[in-house]
């Protein structure tokens, strides 16, 4: 007579302990060939979700993963040596394993930086605390300053203009705070080649301020020779002001500095 036979859904001995292997949602601590430890959520094989990571080199990784990589918010510190204490060396977000969008950066010297990254580099607005008391705000490119920017020493004195490849380059000026004058002009890879000196109008109340202020003059059609010198010095031609070839130029400083 027939009878219905139910068939057999329960998995080998071998292909359950195959099962169990396959990591999918939360997991304690798993140790990998070269001795990293990671402890968090999965997704088919792989570290995704919120996890901690604590690498062979010392470094701990609490925050967001996605298919193996740091991505999302997380938090990066580093083990002091012959200690169990950590202390932070990057907040903020990640995106494929590198700091990625805002975030905050603390270097070993103490020195800190809190803005822009692309792929772990400084890149885009920020500002940057350096471990001698100076600071930089402005634009960065590929972990370097390039654009506009502010950038105080720690004397006080600052500087306010281009920069390009970590270098002041362009149009800018420079505030002699500690003694009262401001230089305005044109640099090229961190040197002025084209300046304009005038005293503050604060100028007895810097540290150390000048003994006599400025001398008091002016130049004959003063803001078409500066645009045409600032014009030569941008586009590499090494001229002076004081002795110029064309009949326009010629013509406009024929009186160049009269002293009052």
């Amino acid at each position: 007579m027939p009878f219905y036979k139910k068939h057999n859904t329960s998995l080998s001995r071998s292909k359950a302990f195959e099962k169990k292997t396959h990591k999918y949602g939360f997991r304690n601590t798993i140790f990998n060939t070269v001795g990293d430890r990671y402890k968090g959520d999965w997704k088919e094989d792989k570290k995704s979700g919120k996890g901690v990571l604590l690498t062979r080199t010392n470094e701990l990784y609490e925050g967001d993963f996605d298919r193996n990589y740091r991505h999302g918010f997380g938090v990066l510190c580093n083990q002091i040596p012959n200690t169990k204490v950590f202390t932070m060396a990057y907040r903020g977000s990640w995106k494929n394993g590198w700091p990625e969008g805002n975030g905050l950066r603390v270097y070993k010297d103490g020195g800190y930086y809190l803005g822009h990254w692309k792929r772990g580099k400084r890149h885009g607005r920020g500002q940057m605390w350096y471990a001698d008391k100076s600071w930089y705000d402005g634009e960065w490119v590929d972990d370097m300053r390039q654009g506009l920017g502010v950038f105080v020493r720690a004397d006080g004195n600052r500087y306010e203009g281009s920069w390009y490849k970590d270098k002041k380059h362009g149009q800018g000026r420079f505030f002699f705070l500690m003694t009262g004058q401001i230089q305005d002009g044109v640099w090229k890879e961190d040197y002025c080649k084209f300046s304009v000196m005038c005293d503050v109008p604060f100028r007895q109340t810097a540290i150390r301020p000048s003994v006599y202020p400025m001398p008091f003059c002016y130049l004959i059609n003063r803001e078409s020779i500066c645009n045409t010198q600032q014009l030569r010095v941008l586009l590499g031609v090494p001229n002076s002001c004081l002795f110029e070839t064309s009949e326009d130029s010629v013509t406009s400083s024929k009186v160049l500095i009269k002293e009052l």
